[in-house]
């Protein structure tokens, strides 16, 4: 009789051992695969962070290292660099003009219209009533779409006032940051300056 309750204790140890032993190992596989998870879902969400950092990164390339959306007052306008050439039917003749800068000789805006005669802008030279005739200041340019703007009226070198306008069709705005400008259109078939400056 001893031996069988002697071979029963031992069964019993045994069994319970073994049932201990499954017990810890399915908590430790269980601790695994938590672990695992958690550092697959880190490294998905590093990649995540990364991935965004470097596209705002190039947006900003793209966009905030030249525009100057803060020194234009216009409701419809597109910015351009001062070195790209613009392609603007200005007059509204159904012919494209190329509107460009030229600082070979000394700083000049250029309106070319095949079979037209150019117009030059600066340079010394007031070929056109009320323009500027030094245009070595700009640093700003733009197409301005506005239906209508406001003209800073000047009379014998004073401010009198100002008034509001209608802009027959898309304009050139040329401007220097924090100083103003002015707009270059065509009203009534003429070219026409649309001073913005103090």
């Amino acid at each position: 009789m001893k031996n069988y309750f002697f071979l029963i204790l031992t069964l019993i140890t045994v069994l319970s051992c073994k049932d201990k032993g499954n017990v810890n190992s399915r908590t430790k596989v269980l601790k695994t695969e938590s672990v695992i998870e958690t550092k697959v879902i880190e490294k998905q969400i590093e990649r995540t962070e990364k991935v965004k950092t470097e596209s705002l990164k190039s947006e900003n390339k793209k966009v905030g290292d030249w525009t100057h959306p803060e020194f234009f007052e216009f409701n419809n306008y597109k910015e351009y660099r001062v070195t790209d050439t613009i392609s603007l039917d200005l007059n509204g003749n159904g012919i494209l003009e190329r509107i460009y800068f030229d600082k070979k000789d000394c700083p000049k805006l250029i309106i070319e219209e095949k079979g037209q005669d150019l117009i030059s802008i600066g340079c010394g030279k007031e070929e056109y009533n009320g323009f500027p005739n030094a245009i070595g200041w700009v640093n700003l340019w733009c197409v301005v779409s506005d239906k209508e703007t406001f003209e800073v009226v000047v009379k014998d070198g004073e401010l009198v006032g100002d008034k509001i306008v209608k802009l027959e069709r898309p304009s050139i705005y040329v401007g220097k940051e924090e100083a103003g400008g002015g707009i270059i259109t065509y009203r009534n078939g003429e070219l026409y300056w649309v001073h913005q400056s103090d």
